[in-house]
């Protein structure tokens, strides 16, 4: 039985309920609130009452739920987290690695990874991914990097890596698995954006038929669900026992999961997998297509080509920066962006992106790339962070809490830094707390910031 068939029959009882929450399903909503998101949103929003079942331990319809879920992402088991990716992300860390342990990391993971670290006190080392000057952007690991990685760190227990990255270019899963599998580490995939490869075949393949061992997801990016909706998977060949991902989502979850936010993510994927899901999500990918085969008709305008997840359209404009291009596509076509970097722009797409949406898209930038408009000065300085390999002196957990002191940043070289710096969307760290400062960050950041935070 779903979890919106069982709030229905559930109903039709009219229990008398003394418990929390005290709205009592709709019976007080703050007048705000209700001409907001009106009185139903809170009819399906109970506690652990008798006959519900509890996320800790689920061994009800929410059990029933997750195992559904399982079988149609082809998981050995399958998580709902109402705390979104991050919850996930940080809860594999924790089952899986224990203080000391050395983790490979590659650098253009989202930051729950540096939760993560902090809080199971692994040793991180990082592997950088391709770098694209071009597009500032990450793109895809380096299978002979990551396999000389592995050779100079035999004893590491994890690998974790983004795929798709934030901007769609993806990574040979079923290779990196075999070299995990050679080295006997787990591999994690944050598979944040690739909800729906699941159910589009011309999307992606997702990592959990490619031999990860944990993957998670996240239902709001592309999938069309309520933030913070996601799930964590276990591959199917996998080891990791399904008891210690329970223990470690116990520890940072809420005893109070949103029930509208469960009833969400299963009905989203309840959705997906039908039929008319499936015709829906067709004719999304078929308009975006159709847009992407338009854009690169574009005189001025160039569609980034290397990524195989269609979703993610990212673009750029000749003669004009990436911060440019979407503040001309914001003010004055009222259309705002999910990244801008030094060079270009990046526009999500998924469940819920209409044709009309895409329409003024295409036709902004038909307009747009017509006109000769705030051309990029020829002695103006780009401000690009080259990637370099951060050099780790003390692991995030040895760092937490301990006393720092705030200075210029331009006399900060060599000290240690006690700040998370990152650009964000995406969320990909620049310098973690621990990592000694370099020239590189100084030039990069002295613009941005005039002081930092370095240990005492």
């Amino acid at each position: 039985m779903s979890i919106v068939n069982f709030i229905e029959k559930f109903r039709k009882e009219k229990r008398t309920l003394f418990t929390t929450p005290s709205h009592g399903q709709g019976d007080f909503v703050a007048p705000e609130t209700a001409k907001m998101i009106g009185r139903r949103f809170f009819s399906c929003d109970y506690s652990e009452i008798e006959g519900f079942d509890n996320l800790a331990r689920p061994i009800g319809m929410l059990r029933n739920a997750q195992d559904t879920a399982a079988r149609i992402y082809d998981a050995k088991f399958t998580f709902f987290l109402t705390n979104g990716s991050t919850s996930g992300i940080v809860a594999a860390m924790l089952a899986v690695l224990h203080r000391s342990d050395k983790v490979l990391i590659a650098r253009n993971c989202h930051r729950s990874v540096y939760n993560g670290l902090v809080l199971s006190g692994a040793v991180p080392i990082w592997l950088l991914p391709q770098y694209n000057q071009e597009w500032d952007i990450y793109e895809s690991i380096n299978l002979d990097y990551l396999e000389e990685m592995f050779s100079k760190n035999k004893d590491v227990k994890a690998f974790i890596m983004t795929n798709p990255t934030y901007e769609g270019a993806m990574s040979d899963i079923s290779r990196i698995s075999a070299i995990c599998k050679k080295y006997n580490a787990l591999l994690i995939v944050d598979e944040a954006h690739g909800a729906l490869w699941n159910f589009h075949k011309s999307l992606g393949t997702t990592a959990l038929l490619q031999g990860a061992d944990i993957v998670v997801h996240s239902l709001h990016k592309t999938a069309g669900a309520l933030n913070p909706s996601a799930l964590l998977h276990i591959g199917k060949e996998s080891d990791v026992n399904p008891k210690d991902i329970q223990q470690a989502l116990n520890l940072i979850t809420t005893t109070s999961p949103s029930y509208p936010l469960l009833l969400n993510i299963d009905s989203t994927i309840e959705y997906l997998n039908s039929q008319q899901g499936q015709q829906e999500l067709s004719e999304t990918v078929k308009n975006i297509n159709r847009l992407r085969r338009s854009l690169r008709e574009i005189p001025n305008l160039e569609v980034y080509s290397n990524n195989n997840d269609v979703t993610k359209i990212l673009i750029k404009v000749a003669n004009m920066s990436g911060f440019e291009l979407s503040d001309i596509l914001f003010e004055k076509y009222g259309i705002e962006d999910e990244l801008a970097n030094e060079k270009s722009v990046l526009l999500l797409t998924g469940m819920g992106t209409t044709k009309v949406k895409l329409k003024k898209l295409e036709k902004a930038l038909i307009e747009l790339c017509s006109e000769n408009i705030r051309i990029i000065p020829e002695n103006r300085q780009e401000k690009i962070f080259f990637p370099v390999i951060p050099r780790v002196r003390y692991t995030p957990a040895l760092v937490w809490g301990r006393n720092f002191k705030e200075i210029d940043i331009k006399y900060s070289i060599a000290r240690v830094s006690m700040e998370l710096i990152m650009d964000y969307p995406p969320g990909i760290p620049i310098l973690l707390p621990g990592e000694v400062i370099r020239k590189e960050h100084i030039e990069f950041l002295s613009d941005r910031k005039k002081t930092i935070k370095v240990l005492v």
